[in-house]
């Protein structure tokens, strides 16, 4: 089987796949996660493996704008990834030799007092992945990155330092995408994206349906639908395993203006 992710060989994606697909399943490696995203769609890859939500920077806002652009989208499992961020480069340099660190905005974020303590220096600059990071600076002086500890074997790099990021509890989920509609009550947890009237009280009748049902919601985001200032779309997660789920969304249906679920897993 094909399996598409956000590369190159040496990302936290492509580990994730790794973990999650068998060494059989051919791995293919996209520049950007709307690209690897295209590449289910286009029928390139049967399946795609992307991030969707880091515990210290939250929801993946690309992974979520493109799963609301395209429709024909479904989650059918979660991998969960504990993330360490390390500093690596060409040469074993000092902190002060450092001129330029290269990385992914997440990774970035993710390591931001580390950054400003001993690299604010250095001129940050951001790039499409951790991996493409650490092939830029295997051929660069004086230059880091920041990214897993596969790219050091991967692109001969040294590291300078381990372990770099704000929190020790940084963990990223992955969802696995189809795009086979193929809803499966029997599973633990279900998400959805929907729209409501942009009038009082519309999004709380939405939710009050899953506190009548019993039903717990363990995440919501909101995304401007890039229509009118104030109209959003929201994406929600929900345990599926209590409550009338049926009933629930059979309810649903008659609050919102739109909903699509994406999957249950």
């Amino acid at each position: 089987m094909k399996v598409g992710y956000l590369g190159p060989k040496g990302t936290f994606s492509y580990e994730a796949c790794s973990k999650h697909f068998s060494d059989e399943d051919e791995k293919l490696p996209y520049k950007t996660i709307k690209e690897t995203i295209k590449a289910l769609l286009n029928d390139d890859v049967e399946m795609c493996i992307v991030p969707i939500e880091n515990s210290l920077q939250g929801c993946v806002v690309e992974t979520i704008d493109t799963l609301i652009e395209f429709k024909n989208l479904h989650v059918v499992s979660e991998e969960i990834l504990e993330i360490n961020q390390n500093l690596m480069a060409k040469e074993d340099y000092s902190f002060s030799e450092i001129k330029e660190v290269y990385s992914h905005p997440q990774a970035l974020a993710q390591c931001r007092k580390f950054i400003n303590k001993y690299l604010s220096h250095a001129e940050i600059i951001e790039v499409s992945s951790t991996a493409l990071s650490a092939k830029e600076v295997s051929s660069k002086t004086n230059c880091a990155c920041i990214g897993n500890l596969d790219c050091l074997k991967e692109f001969d790099l040294k590291l300078i330092q381990k372990n770099i990021q704000d929190n020790s509890f940084n963990k990223t989920r992955f969802w696995v995408l189809t795009k086979k509609d193929d809803v499966d009550f029997s599973k633990s947890k279900m998400s959805m994206i929907f729209t409501t009237k942009h009038k009082p009280g519309c999004l709380y009748n939405v939710l009050k349906i899953f506190n009548d049902y019993k039903i717990n919601l363990s995440k919501i985001e909101s995304r401007p639908a890039k229509t009118v200032l104030g109209e959003y779309y929201f994406l929600i997660d929900f345990d599926i395993t209590n409550g009338d789920i049926h009933s629930a969304i059979d309810e649903l249906k008659n609050k919102v203006t739109y909903y699509r679920i994406l999957g249950s897993y």
